[in-house]
């Protein structure tokens, strides 16, 4: 597998993560950011709020990249009001992601982790989503489990 990793991590658990998969299956790590660094917690919860209400997207510092060498592409991200953030969203769509096998793996306090899924799926619909990692502060999962699960579908273990 020729893999890469897409992440955004505002509090270092979906770095952490996506540094996990790098190490895993030497993959390639593109951090996205947005052009404006969210704050603590309390200001990026008002300023994403409003970012929702007016249906608006920041603008990124990281511009979108030229996928086309990786087979397989994981996706991490904290989820917000209960999806990804609207400037990773642009992000994807802007990378061209198309039939590529994505594997995404999402970071929340509690709640999100279907509709975040289904918009990736909207997003992505001609991409093959499989083994989507979500772990919440109510429900730890465990990252090596997971990592090891992959690996051992591409090896033919499992």
């Amino acid at each position: 597998m020729k893999a890469a990793v897409i992440y955004y991590s505002k509090s270092g658990k979906t770095k952490a993560i996506a540094d996990k998969i790098a190490a895993e299956f030497d993959a390639e790590v593109y951090s996205v950011e947005p052009q404006k660094a969210y704050g603590n917690y309390l200001s990026a919860v008002i300023r994403v709020g409003g970012e929702i209400r007016r249906k608006e997207s920041p603008a990124l510092k990281t511009k979108p990249g030229d996928f086309s060498a990786y087979d397989t592409v994981f996706i991490g991200f904290p989820v917000w009001y209960g999806t990804l953030p609207s400037f990773l969203q642009e992000y994807i769509k802007g990378s061209k992601l198309g039939k590529k096998r994505i594997i995404p793996f999402a970071t929340a306090g509690a709640n999100g982790k279907a509709s975040s899924l289904e918009t990736l799926r909207e997003l992505l619909p001609d991409a093959e989503i499989t083994d989507y990692f979500y772990t919440s502060r109510r429900k730890q999962q465990d990252v090596d489990a997971w990592l090891r699960e992959i690996a051992g579908k591409e090896t033919g273990r499992i």
